[in-house]
């Protein structure tokens, strides 16, 4: 099997900021894309690229006190702590898994990856995704926290329950959909000014801006209809209504959607 794994684990007392932990992944076969996962319960993440044939993994900050503490040492004894934090990194076929330690909270995890690359990143508590300069796919999702991507080309899905999502690319696939979705936050994406795609607008408590030259479509969203009648239900329709409009004559749809916010799209 082509595959390498990499275990940093590194001590630090219960409650004090732990060391700075840094591992290097090299890549089975350089020559190709590579995919980058990371999953995180806390902590920030924040990509940058770095060499061709290797992903550098870098995490500072944060601390082991949120661990959950045993039961109360034996008479005449007395709690040792420590063992808090590090990193877990996979490779397999060019692909390279991260996972943060249960025990370190909101870490701040920054990682070099190859320019060519497609990420799938997610984050749950404290803290945010950023990436800068990656080409490829990129998928962020974050529960807690906001999602920046700066000068990204590729199609992207970012995802947010509670913050901004915020994006500038400096190109888009010519046929790849895209998705930027938020239940309460902002969300503002520059697009270049040649960009071609249909676009599908939705907020529920805020505006849509835009100096693009949009032109707007009938909506043409269909009745959703549940029965559970059969079942002792209910029967139920509902209807969901946005705006709908295209972009230098159309193309892939586009995605803009919040519950709670403004959503702006810039001419880059």
């Amino acid at each position: 099997m082509n595959m390498k794994r990499i275990v940093l684990i590194a001590a630090g007392w219960a409650g004090v900021a732990l060391a700075q932990d840094k591992v290097t992944v090299p890549l089975s076969n350089p020559s190709q894309p590579a995919t980058v996962r990371v999953r995180l319960l806390s902590g920030s993440i924040n990509v940058t690229t770095g060499a061709a044939n290797q992903v550098v993994v870098e995490v500072t900050g944060g601390s082991s006190s949120g661990r959950r503490r045993g039961p109360e040492p034996p008479a005449g004894m007395h709690r040792i702590e420590g063992g808090g934090g590090g990193i877990d990194a996979e490779e397999d076929h060019n692909t390279v898994t991260i996972s943060g330690s249960m025990s370190r909270n909101n870490g701040n995890y920054n990682i070099q990856v190859p320019p060519n690359c497609s990420l799938k990143l997610s984050s749950v508590n404290g803290g945010e995704i950023q990436v800068t300069g990656v080409n490829g796919t990129i998928e962020a999702s974050n529960t807690n926290g906001s999602v920046t991507l700066k000068n990204v080309s590729g199609p992207v899905v970012a995802h947010t329950l509670n913050g901004p999502i915020t994006a500038t690319l400096d190109r888009v696939a010519s046929d790849k959909p895209m998705s930027f979705t938020s239940l309460n936050g902002k969300i503002d994406v520059s697009l270049p000014s040649d960009t071609k795609a249909r676009m599908r607008l939705k907020t529920d408590n805020g505006e849509v801006y835009s100096d693009f030259d949009v032109k707007l479509e009938p909506d043409a969203a269909k009745p959703i209809v549940e029965d559970a009648r059969g079942q002792g239900g209910k029967y139920r329709i509902r209807m969901e209504r946005g705006i709908y409009g295209s972009i230098n004559g159309g193309g892939p749809e586009f995605r803009f959607e919040t519950m709670n916010g403004n959503i702006l799209i810039h001419k880059k």
